[in-house]
């Protein structure tokens, strides 16, 4: 009987929601034919595919803040100075203040066409060798590096791996800060799955080779290390780009002879951002590297060796050998936008966060990345909730900021910069990031699928999502993720990381994901409808709970 009484509860609250639902006049504006319509114009060609600091994407911006005055949604950019013709001026007026939808900020770009120098000097003690290598035939660099030069001391780490099962910390002994670890790559026994080393190594079955590198670089960055040289025994050392061979390009649209021009060409970075320090990681070719440890005493055949014992390893600096580095990056400076609406709501001391990032990867060669899904239909899905919201007629429960950030393609920097800058110290207790929101995943065979990260902290989120999903014949097929501090690549990632709350709403990669093809023609419009009226309706509940 109890059970009976609580299924019938619970389909009595699903119909009174229902039946709330059909009276909303809010949920009621969100239609296929309003979230179409500003795709069609952000996603066009007219926008140049939105890349951060262009043409294309200040016309996007301005696109999104004049939806945002037309919706009645209040600016909550920078304080700006009306411009003054020069009759006014000369009448004595003074110029007048307001505030504009825009977020300015400045971001540094940096070509990754690079030109660097390497020498190794060795010293007898008596006279200096030096040898100036090659880039390409005796080193090439890897990372995504800025400019820099250094004159150092090598201190050579063996493997540079550290475990406790194995017994070796390569660090223990040994001073790095200022100086260039060489690290081999691999392991001893890497080839021989019997060995101690690789079943220690790979106990659980989840060796990568790929982040036993990446640790090995993040450890000795940790140490101090200035930089890296790597070297691979067991591998041929090969030019990445040799200037001979035709760049046939791995995909559908282009394979010519000749590079193309490409958005991964370049860094950007926010001036002055307070984050790890990237070193270089150099690697180097069999004579080299060999060069350098031929006066230490066969030590690689040693190494190589299945059963070595790499606790017994030592790490030391090679005294008599040092390595200058120059690398230069062609940089320069744009103003990217942030736009930022504003409703006002009965509680102006908590504000929660909407928003999705405009920014695409521009146009090279010839094509458009228009990126309909990535990230033109986050955008709209944000815009279109504004729109819901001013039309329901009623002030929410708390207030509510509207973001449109850019620059999210190249590493979060327009969320980064505003969780570090947030308009009038607002106390902001949740952010709702939407991107790309639709399409369906190449691994989703329902065609409904939708992913949702959230603070694992509040699973409130989750039962008011699926019950709203359930009520209101939604369709979706919803998959939570919750975690203590969600991560990932999309703009929640900076709010989860200063303990804000998050909701992140994402439909999933598909096989157009970064390439000219992100099209309007592909985006399921329904579906995409249905996710905005899911989160129109979560959002209200949640606004409204304690």
């Amino acid at each position: 009987m109890k059970n009976i009484l609580t299924a019938f509860l619970f389909v009595a609250v699903v119909l009174n929601l229902a039946a709330q639902n059909r009276q909303d006049k809010g949920l009621q504006a969100i239609t296929i034919e309003t979230v179409e319509a500003p795709l069609k114009f952000l996603a066009s060609d007219w926008t140049e595919g939105r890349e951060v600091g262009t043409k294309g994407a200040y016309m996007a911006a301005d696109y999104i803040a004049s939806v945002f005055q037309m919706y009645g949604i209040k600016p909550l950019g920078d304080m700006t100075q009306k411009s003054m013709s020069r009759e006014f001026r000369l009448q004595g007026k003074k110029p007048e203040f307001y505030r504009s939808y825009f977020q300015n900020f400045d971001l540094i770009t940096e070509t990754r066409n690079k030109k660097s120098e390497l020498r190794w000097s060795q010293s007898n003690g008596v006279s200096t060798r030096i040898k100036k290598l090659t880039e390409g035939a005796d080193y090439q660099v890897q990372g995504r590096i800025g400019s820099l030069e250094f004159d150092a001391p090598i201190v050579f780490l063996g493997y540079g791996i550290k475990n406790k099962d194995l017994k070796c910390d390569p660090y223990k002994k040994v001073e790095l800060k200022g100086k260039i670890a060489f690290i081999l790559t691999g392991f001893a026994g890497i080839n021989d799955q019997e060995s101690r080393n690789y079943r220690t190594l790979n106990k659980d079955n989840s060796l990568s080779t790929n982040k036993l590198e990446r640790t090995k670089i993040e450890n000795a960055r940790e140490a101090g290390a200035i930089a890296i040289i790597k070297y691979n025994p067991g591998h041929v050392f090969k030019a990445a780009n040799p200037s001979n061979l035709p760049m046939f390009s791995d995909n559908e649209f282009y394979e010519g002879d000749q590079p193309q021009d490409d958005f991964y060409l370049k860094k950007i970075f926010l001036p002055n951002w307070e984050t790890k320090q990237e070193i270089p990681v150099i690697q180097l070719n069999k004579n080299f590297a060999e060069s350098i440890l031929k006066n230490e005493g066969g030590i690689l055949n040693t190494l190589q060796n299945p059963d070595y014992d790499m606790a017994k390893f030592t790490s030391h600096e090679l005294k008599d050998s040092r390595l200058q580095f120059k690398i230069n990056h062609d940089q320069k400076v744009i103003r990217a936008r942030n736009v930022l609406g504003y409703i006002e709501g009965e509680n102006t001391d908590e504000v929660v966060v909407i928003g999705g990032h405009y920014d695409h990867v521009g146009k090279y060669n010839g094509f458009i990345f228009n990126g309909a899904d990535d990230n033109a239909s986050g955008t709209v899905g944000m815009l279109t909730l504004a729109r819901a919201i001013k039309e329901s007629g009623k002030k929410p429960a708390k207030s509510i900021l509207f973001a449109a950030w850019t620059g999210e393609e190249q590493g979060l920097w327009g969320s980064k910069y505003f969780v570090k800058n947030i308009p009038d110290n607002l106390n902001i207790v949740l952010d709702i990031n939407m991107d790309m929101i639709g399409r369906t995943s190449i691994k989703d065979d329902s065609e409904a699928y939708l992913k949702m990260q959230y603070t694992k902290q509040y699973p409130i989120f989750e039962k008011i999502f699926q019950k709203q999903n359930e009520a209101n014949n939604l369709n979706l097929d919803i998959r939570f993720f919750p975690s203590e501090q969600p991560k990932g690549g999309s703009d929640f990632v900076p709010f989860a990381a200063e303990q804000i709350p998050i909701i992140s709403l994402f439909t999933g990669l598909h096989r157009h994901y970064h390439y000219p093809n992100d099209e309007l023609e592909y985006i399921d419009l329904e579906k995409m409808t249905n996710i905005i009226k899911l989160t129109y309706l979560g959002l209200n509940e949640i606004l409204e709970s304690e």
